[in-house]
């Protein structure tokens, strides 16, 4: 039998067309950058125009419409989520011997235990069940949402980013080596609330603070920075090569929040090209030629 890849997904949240490097942005996209030049771009890939829609086809392979979960993303005062008679990715490669962990924002359900992550195929979450999550206070509606395997994380104002890039890492570095792993770090940043170190904010001072266009592009850069790391973690642990890495935006970026789609006509929220034609690269150096 062939040996099994690990697989990586990183999932940016509302990253718009033109911000990242290879696309010419004005953003420092390094890490992803990479993920392009060492991989396949994928230059028309589609996602749904919302959030909860594109990450509920992601991890199914079905259309959000027939998973009931189309029209709009799950808000803390929805009841509905992902149901426990479909079939995820994590499931699938569960089965096939693999460990399988996620690493940031799931929102795809909260209110049934089924709708979790650890009851769809994962056998490991951090991270956070909403979205528009506080950044620095891990809170939602007034109600904390941080959690390791369901149990509360109190992280002491600690930039969310920050957490999700430092736990993805340890997850490749404790990991059990005779298996292979699936990793999916669906990254909060840069969706709403508009919060980033004020360092990284100062790095963009040339940009317009008007219409967030300054700490937007710092949370793309702090983003970037922690996919950095975790590419840096599969080089140090000779995993790279062996490694199918994914990286795609769940929807086009706002302009409500700073993100820019030129030249793609519309933003997140519509089916013009600016809302679902998004940032996306594959890299496999085992089977992927670069370029």
């Amino acid at each position: 039998a062939a040996r099994q890849p690990n697989v990586v997904v990183l999932l940016a949240d509302d990253l718009g067309w033109a911000d990242v490097g290879f696309h010419g942005g004005e953003i420092e996209t390094p890490s992803i950058d990479r993920i392009a030049r060492e991989g396949v771009v994928l230059d028309r890939y589609y996602a749904a125009p919302i959030c909860s829609p594109t990450r509920a086809a992601l991890m199914t392979g079905r259309d959000p419409i027939k998973l009931g979960i189309a029209y709009d993303q799950i808000n803390p005062w929805n009841v509905h989520g992902l149901a426990a008679s479909e079939t995820t990715l994590a499931e699938v490669l569960k089965a096939d011997g693999y460990q399988t962990a996620i690493v940031g924002k799931w929102h795809l359900g909260h209110t049934q235990e089924h709708q979790l992550p650890l009851a769809q195929g994962f056998d490991h979450f951090f991270g956070h069940l909403h979205t528009n999550t506080n950044y620095y206070k891990h809170t939602r509606e007034n109600g904390h949402d941080l959690q390791e395997d369901g149990k509360p994380v109190q992280a002491n104002g600690e930039y969310l980013t920050h957490l999700e890039a430092r736990e993805a890492v340890r997850f490749i570095r404790e990991r059990d080596p005779s298996k292979p792993f699936f990793l999916y770090v669906p990254f909060t940043a840069p969706h709403s609330p508009m919060q980033a170190p004020k360092a990284t904010i100062d790095k963009y001072e040339k940009l317009p603070l008007a219409g967030y266009r300054r700490v937007y592009a710092a949370m793309v850069d702090e983003m970037d920075q922690a996919i950095g790391q975790i590419l840096a973690a599969l080089d140090e642990e000779e995993i790279a090569e062996e490694t199918i890495v994914f990286f795609a935006s769940d929807n086009g970026g706002t302009n409500a929040f700073g993100g820019v789609n030129a030249p793609l006509r519309g933003f997140k929220g519509q089916t013009f090209e600016g809302g679902i034609r998004v940032v996306a690269a594959i890299r496999w150096p085992d089977r992927l030629e670069a370029g």
